[in-house]
């Protein structure tokens, strides 16, 4: 075995171990409707409506059925541990994708190392059981093939890029948006180059500064590609749906109330001003020059991220190509006697081992303090009690329950039906076309306390929620509900008649 080689496999089997200390045991929301949806596609194939809410007759899109299919496979066979193995898994992929493809780029084992390490770092919060694990890994194929198609104009590479489309609407649809806009960067440099170059009246590529220009012979075979990949929209068993999903939620009002969807600023995305000030920190104290296609995408990243705190993660796994690129463009500037110190010093089998040892110890060590007084699902966050009491005391009984957005699919997956749950745009009139938006009812109850009307036109029977919220210590002051169960976190009020 080679000396790069034998780095290889020390920097796989320290992503691995990094991404086992990452990993979180905890259960989040999405998974559970996950589960249940998925159950229900087996059974009864896809209907295009909610079964889960109690309020009748809702629209329902299954915008990533087939993910939702394949984790309740997953959990019929292994349950939640099996979840939590395969979330490991999948980051550990998307870790050694990016040290892999950056090596490749950057030419550099160690650049391409500590650029990984980092990276798997900052996207630890977005690793858990949802679809986006498999758009992750989507997007950087998607970038790589590209890439290659403009380098080399291979068919292959062009049917690559369709298939991963036709993937992705039937695994995410929320997010098939963000396959086209990667088509982007490197169209639009294409074409500004050109432009310049005309005016100009020079054949040769331009440099501003220290953005430098570029033309892609292969980029105009980019718009067939393009067009066969929205047909793949075509290819689902959701109708039409993947071509008016993203008009119907920016419609909605979810967008601007949902952490996750929410601009980003100091309190909610420190992790995303850390990463811009390296990189910003990394240009200054060099003088390469990045590429126009670099550039539009960076910026586009950037953008997409102070927008919604979500985007961060596409930053993260798409930006490390160009920071890839960028330090590719230093190691091609470093001597020959600095890389051949490197190479001595990390080559070297004791350095390897200490490396290996390292990472082992504080991957263990990470997956030890996070998880070892963790449980698949926490009593905190989910009514854990309170739901078992709501099937043993309540059954039979008609129950219009009003619930917390938080733990609404832990309730559904327990066959409790519920008024609202994480599957948002479920709730909101440009999906369900219903006189009044669910969502929008469910914010002016737990933000604005306003509840009279909006109980009375649901007529809501029960209500569920943290038992320290604000709008169930203002119930609990009104004679017409009775608390009826309350434990460490959770209570259940009983309205009168």
């Amino acid at each position: 075995m080679n000396k790069n080689k034998k780095f290889d496999v020390v920097a796989i089997m320290s992503i691995i171990f990094i991404c086992i200390g990452f990993t979180s045991l905890r259960v989040t929301n999405d998974t559970f409707y996950t589960i249940k949806v998925g159950n229900l596609i087996m059974e009864n194939g896809i209907d295009m409506l909610d079964h889960f809410s109690w309020i009748g007759n809702l629209p329902y899109t299954y915008p990533h059925w087939l993910y939702d299919v394949f984790i309740s496979l997953l959990f019929k066979v292994g349950r939640f541990r099996l979840l939590y193995i395969s979330n490991i898994v999948f980051y550990s992929f998307i870790g050694m994708m990016i040290y892999f493809i950056s090596k490749r780029r950057s030419n550099n084992y160690l650049f391409s190392f500590v650029l990984t390490i980092l990276t798997l770092g900052f996207l630890m919060p977005f690793i858990v059981t949802r679809a986006q694990l498999i758009s992750f890994i989507i997007f950087i194929l998607e970038k790589y093939f590209i890439d290659k198609f403009l380098e080399t104009g291979d068919k292959r590479d062009a049917f690559a890029i369709v298939l991963l489309s036709l993937i992705l609407v039937n695994v995410h649809l929320a997010t098939w948006i963000f396959f086209f806009i990667l088509f982007l960067p490197s169209i639009a440099s294409h074409y500004l180059t050109l432009l310049v170059k005309r005016i100009k009246k020079n054949k040769k590529d331009f440099a501003i500064g220290r953005l430098e220009g570029k033309t892609y012979q292969n980029a105009p075979k980019l718009f067939p590609i393009i067009g066969l990949c929205l047909l793949m929209g075509l290819l689902t068993p959701l109708g039409l749906t993947a071509y008016t999903y993203i008009f119907k939620q920016f419609a909605g009002d979810t967008l601007g109330i949902i952490s996750e969807y929410q601009n980003t600023t100091i309190a909610n995305g420190f992790s995303f001003f850390q990463y811009i000030f390296c990189f910003i920190l990394l240009f200054i104290l060099t003088d390469q020059k990045i590429s126009l296609d670099d550039f539009f995408l960076f910026i586009g990243l950037v953008f997409m991220s102070l927008t919604s705190i979500r985007s961060f993660a596409y930053l993260l796994i798409i930006g490390s190509f160009v920071v890839s690129n960028y330090l590719g463009k230093i190691n091609g500037k470093m001597t020959k006697s600095l890389k051949e110190k490197l190479d001595n010093i990390f080559h070297r089998r004791s350095e390897l081992l200490t490396i290996f040892i390292c990472f082992m110890i504080i991957g263990v060590g990470l997956c030890y303090v996070n998880n070892s007084n963790d449980q698949y699902i926490s009593e905190k966050l989910y009514p854990v009690d309170a739901t078992e009491y709501l099937k043993k005391e309540l059954k039979g009984r008609d129950v219009n329950l009003f619930n917390g957005y938080d733990f609404g699919s832990y309730l559904l997956y327990n066959d409790v039906k519920v008024f609202i749950d994480s599957r948002s745009d479920l709730y909101t009139r440009p999906f369900n076309r219903r006189e009044r938006d669910i969502f929008n009812d469910y914010v002016e109850v737990i933000k604005n306390l306003n509840y009279e009307e909006i109980f009375d036109y649901y007529d809501i029977t029960h209500v569920l929620l943290y038992k320290d919220s604000d709008v169930m210590k203002l119930l609990k002051k009104d004679n017409r509900f009775q608390e009826i169960y309350v434990d460490e976190y959770f209570s259940i009020l009983e309205r009168q008649e």
